[in-house]
């Protein structure tokens, strides 16, 4: 067995369906996302991606199905909650703020509050 396919999942997502009037957004969908994978989600207008993607961003609950975080299973309430268990959703935005920095763009409006660097220890 190779190790990428030994390791636990970071994210899973097990038959989660979803459905508004009218309209069946998700049936049984299935993901799993491993540690250092990159993954994009593909398809049509009306494929449900967007509505996966709320899902897992804790923005709008699944009907049915379950979500593993770490090989635990989490409820999204907010999303607070998903970004909590590492999860957040960059929306797609056409207007960007072109004097920024790829990375500065993905973190506008959610910028860390405090610094990573340590306190020196001869500050008084």
């Amino acid at each position: 067995m190779s190790s990428a396919t030994s390791q636990q999942p970071r994210l899973q997502v097990l038959g989660i369906n979803k459905s508004f009037p009218g309209v069946r957004a998700l049936r049984d969908v299935d993901l799993q996302i491993l540690p250092g994978e990159v993954l994009s989600v593909v398809g049509e207008n009306g494929a449900g991606k967007s509505t996966l993607m709320k899902i897992l961003a804790g923005v709008q609950p699944p009907d049915s199905g379950t979500i593993l975080a770490d090989g635990r299973p989490v409820s999204f309430g907010s999303v607070s909650d998903a970004m909590d268990a590492g999860i957040a959703l960059i929306h797609q935005e056409l207007n960007l703020a072109d004097n920024l920095s790829i990375g500065a763009n993905v973190f506008l409006g959610r910028e860390p509050r405090s610094s990573a660097l340590p306190k020196s220890q001869n500050s008084h």
